[in-house]
């Protein structure tokens, strides 16, 4: 289903990509809608799957983790790594994509041993391209409409 997203129902996800947790009256005091036409427009954007999921943002190197790395499997028996990225747990996104790659992942490790072990597992699948990210300059950047 694909929705017709006004100026409101795109003000409400700004502010609930930017704070989950905010009340429905508190956003409605910023788009100028009552609580109740905001709690409605919510429901319409889950429904409609607009709106996926609540998240909290965890910071990695509070848990431990040093290193954000993207990987590159290169593999040409289909996808046989989807079972295990899906259950590796330092994989944090794994996209299947066009090129000469068939996936590309971030993945956080501890440390540079960690990081190697993650690797040779991956292996067993394909060829691998590691690189290690040394600065961020987006994350979880709000998405919205497209403007046509």
């Amino acid at each position: 289903m694909n929705p017709k997203i006004d100026q409101f129902d795109q003000k409400i996800l700004q502010l609930l990509q930017q704070d989950a947790r905010m009340s429905h009256a508190e956003i409605g005091r910023q788009v100028h809608l009552s609580q109740p036409a905001v709690s409605e427009r919510i429901k319409r954007l889950e429904a409609s799957e607009v709106i996926r999921a609540y998240r909290a943002d965890i910071n990695p190197k509070a848990l431990g983790y040093q290193i954000t790395a993207m990987i590159r499997l290169s593999t040409q028996q289909g996808r046989p790594y989807a079972q295990y990225v899906a259950t590796c747990p330092e994989i944090i996104d794994c996209y299947t994509v066009t090129g000469e790659d068939g996936a590309v992942m971030r993945v956080l490790a501890t440390d540079v041993e960690h990081l190697q072990r993650i690797i040779n597992e991956l292996n067993v699948f394909g060829s691998t391209s590691t690189a290690i990210v040394l600065t961020t300059h987006v994350a979880g950047k709000a998405i919205t409409a497209p403007q046509l």
